[in-house]
């Protein structure tokens, strides 16, 4: 590649890469503009590269390739921008998924490639943030099969290791001389386009624990309730500001709420259920 300074593997948003490449070379030559760089693409429009960059354009096969051309990408390296577009412009979860591991299969072993991996891999399972509150609570020795019959619905030990072992990786876990565990104040940062598409099955996966949860718990171990409404934009404003408000009292309840001795879910679901008004752009997924 043309550019030493960055590395292509570093990213998953094709935009975020574009944007970076361009102010490398801007710093590396002044005179280097949007038009230049369009130009060496074989672009006639000198804009399309900047409305790339500002999402006001997504790019085509034909346009991937000769950007990478422009760029001087190599072999290697045009087949992970080529899976990145494709993964950034998927429109199912399963699409995503699907080029999202070829992002993986295709990048060289970076440390931030396997961390970034791993971080995702702390959302596809449901059970590693169950874990993460159980090796702090239960008095489990070690000993990976109590550590996994304590999950509700149980996973295996093999399960139940490989999550402390994540855990402990990406830091949000440490082990104390003393053989406890402690939780440490650690963020996962995945980036955006990886955090939605994490974010999203995590979501579905404990959607469908609620479900059992229903048919399997007794009303007396769980709050499930629903309420369907008729609102105005602003009184969606007005819900969304207060269930923000309740989230963090919640947070400060459970802050003060110790020794915890079980681990629960909480979920807000709230989601259009009708048409929305064509004026509207209001809740409309991200492209």
């Amino acid at each position: 590649m043309t550019n030493p300074g960055i590395s292509i593997y570093n990213f998953t948003s094709y935009r975020e890469f574009l944007h970076d490449y361009y102010k490398e070379q801007k710093r590396r030559n002044p005179s280097f503009s949007y038009q230049i760089f369009a130009n060496k693409a074989g672009f006639k429009a000198k804009t399309f590269i900047y409305k790339v960059i500002k999402g006001k354009k997504a790019l085509a096969k034909s346009s991937t390739l000769k950007i990478a051309q422009a760029m001087g990408l190599k072999k290697r390296e045009t087949d992970y921008f080529e899976a990145m577009v494709n993964f950034n412009n998927a429109k199912s979860i399963s699409e995503k998924e699907h080029y999202f591991y070829n992002l993986q299969s295709l990048s060289k072993r970076y440390e931030a490639s396997v961390i970034r991996k791993n971080q995702f891999s702390y959302f596809n399972h449901w059970y590693n943030v169950v874990i993460r509150e159980l090796v702090t609570i239960l008095d489990w020795n070690e000993d990976y099969k109590i550590l996994a019959k304590a999950v509700d619905p149980p996973i295996t030990p093999g399960q139940a290791k490989n999550a402390v072992k994540l855990l402990l990786e990406l830091g949000m876990i440490k082990k104390l001389p003393s053989g406890k565990y402690v939780q440490a104040d650690k963020a996962i940062t995945t980036g955006e386009l990886l955090k939605s598409l994490a974010v999203y099955k995590f979501q579905k996966q404990f959607m469908s624990l609620a479900i059992e949860s229903m048919e399997k718990h007794n009303k007396e171990l769980r709050d499930i309730s629903t309420l369907t409404v008729g609102i105005t934009e602003e009184g969606y404003h007005k819900l969304s500001d207060e269930l923000k408000n309740f989230r963090r009292k919640l947070i400060e309840i459970v802050a003060n709420d110790e020794p915890a001795d079980r681990v629960y879910h909480v979920s807000f679901q709230f989601f259009p259920v009708s048409e929305l008004p064509k004026k509207n752009t209001l809740l409309k997924a991200p492209k």
